[in-house]
């Protein structure tokens, strides 16, 4: 997997830091990262989002990982997990 540097949005640190990550050529042979934030739906959302993203590219697999809860930020320990395990993440919300 390639080296990968993570950017925290919520972060209040200096902008002229951050960068917009490299895009990926291809989905197909990926392993697709699904954080979910533990709003109501979420779940569902997520597993549709999964199920129309395999249906279209050659997903090789597709990790799962929860937020403790939707009102704080996701733990750096949860969000480095999901950067080592995936190509590319897909966050959801819903209500």
């Amino acid at each position: 997997m390639p080296n990968t540097t993570l950017l925290d949005p919520t972060s209040q640190g200096d902008v002229s830091a951050k960068f917009l990550a490299p895009r990926l050529d291809s989905l197909d042979g990926k392993v697709m990262g699904l954080l979910n934030i533990t709003k109501n739906g979420s779940d569902i959302f997520l597993d549709r989002i999964a199920e129309l993203m395999q249906e279209r590219f050659d997903i090789a697999e597709v990790v799962h990982i929860k937020k403790p809860t939707f009102s704080r930020p996701a733990p750096a320990e949860l969000l480095v997990e999901l950067a080592e395990q995936a190509d590319f993440v897909i966050e959801g919300l819903a209500d």
